[in-house]
């Protein structure tokens, strides 16, 4: 379980560096969603590592369910309100979430 956090925490690092890199470059838009994608794995690693800590790595897998039933539901609120950005940002954020739950599932943790 901490070899995936760490994969975590290297993956948001990695983003940030590469959404600061394309804000330098006047690549606005493309910057806000690697800042997205970065967001969640921070996130992701933020919770596993807490439910790690309780001794509970089993509750990570749940959270993620979680979060893909919200942010789901929010793209499908997004997709009725015809609103563009709210969808690729909720996209954005369900493929990130896919990765992540991939690679959970690959350590060996669900």
């Amino acid at each position: 379980m901490e070899d995936f956090i760490n994969a975590l925490k290297a993956e948001h690092a990695a983003l940030n560096e590469q959404a600061a890199a394309l804000r330098a470059q006047n690549k606005g838009d493309e910057a806000i969603f690697c800042t997205v994608r970065a967001n969640v794995y921070e996130i992701c690693a933020t919770v596993c590592a807490v439910h790690m800590k309780k001794g509970d790595p089993a509750a990570c897998g749940a959270l993620f369910e979680r979060f893909r039933g919200e942010w789901g539901a929010a793209l499908e609120e997004a997709k009725r309100q015809d609103n563009a950005k709210k969808i690729c940002v909720e996209e954005t954020k369900l493929e990130a979430l896919r990765d992540v739950t991939a690679r959970f599932a690959a350590a060996g943790c669900e």
